[in-house]
């Protein structure tokens, strides 16, 4: 399967080909807050900062973070995940397992069924045939969805989306070849080129939330969006909120969908404001605007020292691991010695306390904590160690750097980058006696030179889509592959990742996907650095807040049908 990936221009993400994520909590997870608040005569309103501006909020075209914070909260689609990431049926009655026989045995045909009780809003049924008009719209050429890759899987998908250019009736013709069905109208078909085993968990994802057909055809690409007054009457769902308004560059207005076939939240109404400048942010939630907000980056440790503030500190992993990425068919970095020695010589530590400002993780391999193929044990060998370094550098000819050729590092000139540039270079003189030339770019410079593959050395980071390992590592280290900016290409790697893609035992699955994660460590393409961590202020009144490593850019946006306020 294809993938996305991201680079970045300062600390936080900046998506490229993006990327995935999940859907809200099914309500046989998630009864919403306890009875106890019943009683409770506070208004349950919210206002939370999505800290920026959607493009969309089309499920189907729609991107990770801030546009997915938003569709999950007004659509449900056929799985979920759970808080501690498990899958979980949403409008599905249960999720297909070859067990249960709703997957083939050969795992190329999928047969869920639908609860019969899901209703749109506006009190209509939500059917197979929404979700069939939902996937073969995502592979409309005419859509460009950015993430049809995700799904290229289905039969007939990507031919559809690949026929730009074509009559309209040769692309009705490849629209009905597409391998998904109603076989009535609570049972929908979906057929797979190949076996692919973390299928189910694509079914997690926003871009498969049901779509209504006739809002579609009615109002065209302006179901979704807002009309001249911010008002939002053709943004139908089947989610716990309604969308009632959305007042672009200013704010969201979300009320609870009286008519929610599940258990209905507890909060009436929503607000998500749009305040990009984090100091702004942080004075509208001291003044009791905001019930969250991030605050502004290097002033985390003043927080924590804040007594007024630290109680209110609301902080968590994500699924994120941020690493400095060798070009490895370029020399010197092409010597697998040359890049262990340099992994030895980074302390992380002083990377999380200096640039990250006490925020983070020390990471030494991949795959992050908190998700399926993390191993704790695994990249210890690399950890830092400039005893160890000097000897991997003189193993690698290059006895206390002499002979070494110029390093270069490329990264943007925004942000804290130069910072991070900066601890790199005093890493290397401090550790290893050696020189870093250190290449500040302008952004777009930077993006061309790495989407090209000629950088040499620099900065990346990997959010999770869905929570398995085959979105960490087909795609980023097996030959030839799309995101693959490393150039890395180890044989046997691929190998073994080929088997995993086809394994349909996950017990199976893992133990090759755990072998090939420890190849990657072991070849060091990246020096693996920091995990991130969520680091926001909350208001006590705020209960019931459920996070999860695959939160976008609000802190508990995939389960805020679980909170209320108490005050």
């Amino acid at each position: 399967m294809k993938r996305k990936t991201f680079i970045l221009s300062i600390l936080s993400i900046l998506v490229i080909v993006s990327l995935i994520f999940t859907s809200a909590c099914s309500t046989s997870s998630t009864s919403g807050a306890n009875s106890s608040t019943a009683a409770n005569s506070t208004p349950q309103v919210i206002t939370l900062n999505l800290a920026g501006e959607n493009n969309t909020i089309d499920p189907n075209r729609a991107s990770w973070t801030s546009e997915r914070t938003i569709i999950i909260q007004c659509f449900d689609g056929l799985l979920t995940f759970n808080s501690d990431l498990t899958l979980a049926p949403m409008v599905a009655k249960e999720i297909p397992t070859v067990a249960n026989k709703d997957i083939s045995a050969d795992g190329k045909t999928y047969t869920i069924k639908l609860k019969n009780n899901v209703t749109w809003s506006d009190g209509t049924k939500v059917t197979a045939k929404d979700f069939v008009f939902s996937f073969k719209r995502l592979f409309s050429p005419d859509l460009a969805s950015e993430y049809e890759s995700f799904y290229s899987d289905v039969v007939g998908g990507d031919a559809y989306f690949s026929a730009t250019g074509k009559t309209d009736a040769e692309k009705q013709a490849l629209q009905d070849a597409i391998g998904v069905r109603a076989v009535d109208d609570y049972t929908l078909e979906i057929k797979l080129t190949d076996s692919l085993p973390t299928f189910t968990q694509l079914l997690a994802l926003w871009p498969v939330f049901p779509v209504r057909q006739d809002m579609v055809a009615k109002y065209g690409d302006k179901w979704a969006q807002p009309d001249a007054n911010g008002a939002m009457p053709n943004y139908i769902g089947n989610g716990p909120f309604i969308l009632k308004e959305w007042v672009q560059q200013d704010h969201y207005t979300l009320v609870r969908n009286e008519k929610y076939w599940g258990t209905k939240p507890k909060l009436t109404q929503i607000t998500f404001k749009e305040l990009t400048d984090a100091n702004l942010a942080l004075a509208a939630y001291k003044a009791g605007e905001l019930d969250q907000s991030g605050v502004p980056g290097g002033t985390e440790q003043t927080t924590m020292n804040d007594a007024t503030l630290s109680p209110q500190i609301l902080r968590f992993p994500t699924l994120t691991t941020y690493a400095f990425q060798f070009n490895v068919t370029k020399p010197p970095f092409d010597n697998k010695l040359l890049r262990q020695a340099l992994a030895c010589a980074i302390d992380r530590s002083a990377y999380i306390n200096q640039v990250r400002h006490g925020v983070g993780k020390v990471a030494l391999s991949w795959i992050p904590p908190g998700m399926p193929g993390f191993d704790a044990t695994l990249g210890t060998d690399w950890s830092f160690n400039p005893t160890k370094a000097k000897q991997l550098l003189a193993q690698a000819g290059y006895p206390d750097g002499k002979g070494l050729p110029e390093l270069k590092f490329q990264i943007a000139n925004t942000g804290a980058n130069p910072t991070i540039a900066a601890f790199l270079q005093g890493q290397l003189k401090d550790n290893l006696g050696i020189n870093l030339t250190v290449e500040l770019m302008e952004s777009k410079a930077y993006s061309a030179l790495y989407n090209a593959k000629q950088f040499t050395w620099g900065f990346t980071g990997w959010g999770a889509d869905y929570p398995d390992p085959d979105d960490w590592l087909p795609q980023l280290y097996m030959t030839g592959a799309g995101n693959n900016k490393t150039g890395y290409s180890n044989p046997a790697f691929d190998a073994i990742s080929k088997q995993a893609l086809a394994e349909l035992d996950n017990t199976k699955r893992l133990q090759l996907w755990a072998q090939a994660q420890a190849m990657v460590v072991a070849d060091q393409p990246m020096i693996y650095v920091f995990n991130r961590e969520t680091f926001v202020l909350q208001k006590p009144w705020v209960k019931g807040m459920v996070t999860s490593g695959l939160d976008g850019n609000v802190a508990g946006d995939t389960f805020l049908r679980n909170v209320y306020i108490q005050k």
